[in-house]
């Protein structure tokens, strides 16, 4: 959650809406028995990279300084909606019952996910926000981009 939804609005709303950097960019995260994984995607054109490598480098590094409550409330919001959501057909149960058996070996009932989602602070998304910026970085990247900054340059973005 801390950087799906709330991650996602902001780099939409800076990099996309006020700038005008890319076509397409959102944050996503995904969860293994033994790690996680946060994605940031974004469609751009070949001379846009530069500049929207670094917004993005810059808002998540805000992000993890100056998230706000409201931003919080919005994204614990989004994701209870998402919870009853995806308990809506039988596929989408049997999907999360999976995923959840998965991860953590037993399924939780809503309650129990739900008191997870409201335990979450502001300062704890801050927190895991700053800690973040510091794990194992990779890159993909597609298409004409010869001028983007590799790897190397993201990772002491991060860290700077």
């Amino acid at each position: 959650m801390a950087m799906g939804g709330g991650m996602s609005s902001r780099l939409f709303q800076k990099i996309r809406e006020e700038r005008g950097l890319c076509y397409t960019i959102y944050a996503q995260n995904a969860a293994y028995d033994d790690t996680g994984q946060i994605t940031i995607y974004a469609g751009t054109s070949a001379e846009e990279i530069g500049e929207l490598t670094q917004l993005t480098i810059d808002e998540m590094k805000r992000a993890a300084g100056d998230m706000t409550e409201p931003e919080v409330l919005r994204a614990k919001a989004q994701l209870k909606a998402g919870l009853l959501t995806g308990l809506e057909s039988p596929t989408a149960r049997a999907e999360r019952n999976a995923r959840l058996l998965s991860i953590w070996g037993r399924v939780p009932d809503l309650d129990e996910a739900v008191a997870k989602v409201e335990a979450v602070t502001t300062a704890g998304i801050r927190a895991y926000g700053g800690a973040l910026l510091l794990q194992k970085t990779a890159l993909a990247l597609y298409g004409p981009v010869a001028g983007a900054p590799g790897v190397e340059a993201i990772v002491k973005g991060l860290a700077a």
